[in-house]
């Protein structure tokens, strides 16, 4: 691989971690109101769609995670 796709590669690798960046935030936000939701209502809808999303953005942090890997091992 030449230095120019290895500079492009580093350049998605900032990317990906510039989106890692957010994702972690609302996460934590998310996370944050999850663990403060009112007992009562942790039985409603809305609460189990908040438990999903959370559920997804860790699984979206997990493929960005993999992502990086994969690319740095291209890299190399």
């Amino acid at each position: 691989m030449d230095d120019r796709r290895r500079g492009q590669l580093r350049d998605a690798l900032n990317m990906l971690s510039n989106a890692a960046s957010v994702v972690e935030r609302v996460c934590d936000k998310e996370q944050d109101c999850v663990d403060n939701y009112p007992e009562n209502l942790q039985s409603t809808e809305r609460f189990e769609k908040m438990e999903d999303a959370l559920d997804s953005l860790n699984d979206a942090l997990e493929k960005i995670d993999d992502a990086k890997s994969h690319i740095q091992s291209a890299i190399q």
